[in-house]
């Protein structure tokens, strides 16, 4: 996989940052006053992995595929072809988060196999109960989670948008019954303009600047106090029923929103006035399909750092036009991965992205004042640092 980097480059040191960080070597662990965000790369699914500044841990989405589509070509998986999935994001979770046993938090965007998994062939059903390991089930068995956030718990019949993999739907309502029952699990539905539904759990009062907004779901954006429907009846589809919020550590901010476009491109335009506000960096929407992440949007918005988890080898999953049109103003981009034939095709789409290829760690600095990119090797669970970019500042 090529490997661009550009700009604010420490080579080899990050010499102002706590916990140094250098070139070649496996990253420090996370440490108290710290917020890490973790891209988690597979190339077979989208997952990011939060440590909080108490130590507080969630994670948002654990996709996982591993035969390619029939229409679609995939990138390579990652660490190798022979490692699941859901081994990857347990063995990654295990090495970083200051528990080891467990998550705090777990929240699905949305009932799509690349956020939660598709029941393959090979796939097994659990020793701990009746449902296959896939995706955020399979991650449960590996390293369990006390709380989990979804669109829609417990009404699933009730819901207006349908998932497109209903197996896969009926096997995560298995696996949630089965573990609720067994007083193991907490499920609820996220609630739309809370502060509290996902709140520190170790030591909220010293980092009381460290909230998480829920801000969208179900096709509706919380926006100056209430609920405001984006879609007409009939009109909104999985991707834009999507659960997304923004995170805040003192001046920090970073939003997410699962795969949030559909065909009301206003919705992304709505979210963004709810912000209100200039932020620091954001998860794409989409995996930078067409219609994300618009001018309308980007122009309130205007990230200093945009992360894509992509894994299609196709120029509209990222969308060549949008990311050249980012690469014009200020934010600096970075992918999970982008196939070396895509690159070696549109050199010239891809010289101005700051990185490519790898889990992509958003490491922000006790308080929210600076955080930094690194970019971590994907190939093996060493996790060498592959690049430093920043120390970039937080916009009061």
């Amino acid at each position: 996989m090529l490997f661009l980097l550009v700009g604010a480059f420490l080579s080899g040191n990050a010499s102002n940052c706590k916990n140094t960080a250098k070139v070649g070597e496996t990253l420090p662990a996370w440490s108290e006053g710290m917020l890490d965000i973790h891209a988690v790369n597979t190339a077979r699914g989208e997952c990011t992995f939060f440590i909080l500044p108490d130590g507080t841990t969630m994670v948002v989405d654990a996709g996982e595929f591993i035969h390619q589509s029939k229409n679609l070509r995939n990138d390579a998986q990652r660490p190798n072809e022979f490692t699941r999935p859901a081994d990857t994001y347990a063995n990654y979770m295990r090495h970083f988060s200051p528990r080891k046993d467990s998550i705090d938090y777990f929240m699905l965007s949305h009932f799509h196999m690349d956020h939660m998994g598709q029941l393959e062939p090979e796939y097994s059903v659990s020793p701990n109960g009746n449902y296959i390991e896939s995706g955020l089930t399979a991650l449960y068995d590996r390293m369990p989670f006390r709380t989990i956030i979804d669109r829609a718990y417990p009404d699933f019949d009730a819901i207006e948008v349908k998932a497109r993999s209903e197996k896969s739907l009926d096997n995560y309502r298995k696996f949630l019954e089965c573990h609720i029952k067994k007083g193991n699990l907490k499920a609820e539905a996220l609630k739309l303009g809370s502060e509290k539904q996902i709140s520190l759990q170790y030591n909220p009062q010293k980092y009381s600047s460290c909230k998480i907004k829920n801000l969208c779901a179900n096709g509706y954006v919380w926006k100056e106090g209430k609920p405001f429907n984006c879609y007409e009846p009939g009109e909104i589809r999985e991707n834009g029923a999507s659960c997304g919020f923004l995170l805040s550590y003192g001046d920090f901010d970073y939003l997410t929103a699962g795969d949030l476009n559909g065909g009301n491109t206003d919705t992304q335009k709505t979210l963004a006035e709810a912000v209100g506000k200039e932020i620091e960096a954001t998860k794409s929407n989409h995996h930078l399909s067409p219609k994300t992440m618009n001018e309308a949007t980007m122009a309130i918005l205007k990230p200093q750092v945009m992360v894509t988890q992509s894994f299609y080898v196709r120029t509209i999953q990222p969308d060549q036009e949008i990311i050249q049109k980012i690469a014009t103003g200020k934010t600096r981009q970075y992918f999970t991965n982008i196939d070396n034939s895509l690159i070696e095709t549109n050199p010239e789409v891809y010289k101005n992205c700051a990185a490519i290829g790898g889990h992509v760690v958003i490491r922000v600095m006790p308080g929210g004042k600076e955080f930094y990119v690194i970019m971590l090797d994907d190939t093996d669970n060493a996790y060498r640092v592959k690049s430093i970019d920043g120390p970039f500042k937080s916009k009061k």
